[in-house]
């Protein structure tokens, strides 16, 4: 009996054929599946990754606002990437001068700012400003606080601006950055009292997590900052609020206002977001657009009612307008407060700004590096004439460094000094050939350290010349 081949049953076929068909829609899907991931990936990326920077340290407001934002888009978009970078310092100024030249033209990146930023930039004489930013939305409002420790003898607002008229430098104060919204609550806040901004204890902080240690540890007499900041501390009982900033009393916080002392006083801080600049219009309305969707959902309007804060959304046009009007009232108070003063206020003679970092850096190298010269010089068989006017030329170009960068610009001053230490190490009086060599080779050292630190790692220099 012949057997049939089971290739050629036509049950055994049909299975084939059914297999055949099942693989090619399989292939098929995969080849739309590709071809979709591929053209929709730029897009995809875009939606799912964002860098929110704040400019100050964990636990201030920039901080909690950024934290929130990244725990509130993650919850409404659950395939977002989304990630915090503190960047702390100087008001923000720091932040805000890498962010501008780091981030330049992506679409993915947004950065934390506030009325403090503002002040920040006129104190601290940045070179960058908000204006070098995509404006994109304001977000909240906070009426600042005045708290004090548990164990404070000051039980009332009263008591604590009872004792700063008696002596003010007498009670110190703790906040954010110098010239930011706690700084300038304190100083018009004297000035209201008829006391010279000057005369205020002001000690600034980075961010809203070092004053509050500050505070605890009975190292201030009173601290400043939004209520979020100190929200579980005043519900544990380790702080006591005397007073909040608004116009009239705000409910959840159990405090008086300002007003109702005696003082005609009221400040709000707000906080926005802003995005690099060299973004295209398409770029800027699709961020506007995610944070409107963000600033609209419920699990955002929960947060601010948490922390305290107030829905101040405003974006685009309008929020660029609010901007510039900000940035002018601003200029007003601290040009007020400044006339008040016969000495400068020591928070703002100290305060750290973009410039610190590469003056002490470059003060640091050219003391090193004078140092070997000098102890060469001493240590000569003989300590003569020569030896001697080394090294006190070597000390005068110490002596003038911080005034030559300050009022001779970082290139014509690092020329100036250059040549006078190279004809120093000469020991015979220089010739006119001589000295003009030096100076050329000074002025391009400079310049080339110039364009390396600002245009290759983006750091904030004096400018490259007279000031």
């Amino acid at each position: 009996m012949e057997v049939a081949h089971p290739a050629n049953c036509i049950g055994w076929r049909a299975v084939r054929a059914h297999a055949y068909l099942l693989h090619r829609e399989r292939y098929n899907h995969g080849v739309r599946s590709l071809l979709a991931l591929v053209f929709l990936w730029p897009a995809l990326a875009s939606a799912q990754s964002l860098t929110i920077t704040a400019p100050a340290a964990p636990g201030g407001g920039w901080d909690q606002t950024a934290r929130v934002m990244q725990r509130v888009l993650a919850e409404i978009d659950p395939g977002s990437n989304v990630q915090v970078e503190n960047v702390p310092g100087a008001a923000g100024t720091i932040g805000l001068a890498r962010f501008a030249q780091s981030e330049r033209g992506n679409p993915d990146a947004l950065l934390v700012t506030g009325l403090v930023m503002v002040s920040g930039v006129i104190i601290n004489g940045s070179p960058v400003s908000l204006s070098d930013t995509t404006p994109i939305a304001r977000l909240t409002g906070e009426y600042e606080v005045i708290v004090v420790p548990a164990t404070s003898p000051y039980r009332s607002i009263s008591d604590l601006v009872a004792a700063f008229r008696t002596n003010p430098g007498g009670i110190s104060w703790g906040g954010g950055s110098a010239g930011g919204t706690d700084d300038l609550l304190i100083r018009l806040l004297a000035e209201q009292m008829g006391l010279p901004a000057s005369t205020v204890n002001y000690i600034a902080f980075p961010g809203g997590g070092a004053a509050l240690a500050a505070v605890l540890g009975g190292q201030l007499s009173a601290a400043v900052s939004g209520y979020a900041e100190f929200a579980g501390q005043i519900a544990s009982g380790q702080l006591r609020v005397l007073a909040v900033s608004a116009a009239s009393r705000v409910a959840g916080i159990d405090a008086p206002t300002l007003r109702e002392a005696g003082i005609n006083l009221d400040l709000a801080n707000w906080r926005a977001v802003v995005a690099p600049p060299g973004l295209s219009d398409a770029e800027q309305t699709a961020l506007i657009e995610r944070v409107t969707r963000l600033t609209s959902s419920r699990q955002w309007q929960a947060a601010l009612a948490q922390n305290g804060w107030d829905d101040l959304s405003l974006s685009g046009a309008p929020f660029r307008q609010f901007l510039l009007a900000e940035q002018a009232r601003i200029e007003d108070v601290l040009r007020r407060l400044s006339a008040t003063n016969h000495d400068t206020p020591a928070s703002l003679a100290v305060a750290i700004t973009p410039l610190s970092v590469p003056y002490a850096i470059g003060t640091m190298l050219l003391i090193t590096f004078c140092g070997v010269i000098i102890r060469s010089a001493v240590a000569r068989p003989q300590f003569d004439r020569v030896g001697r006017r080394m090294a006190g030329s070597i000390g005068l170009a110490l002596l003038l460094l911080p005034v030559a960068f300050m009022s001779l610009g970082f290139v014509i001053a690092s020329t100036a000094l250059f040549a006078l230490v190279a004809g120093s190490m000469r020991g015979a009086s220089p010739r006119a050939a001589t000295v003009a060599i030096d100076l050329l080779v000074g002025a391009a050292f400079s310049i080339a350290l110039f364009t390396l630190f600002t245009g290759g790692l983006g750091v904030s220099l004096p400018s490259p010349w007279f000031l």
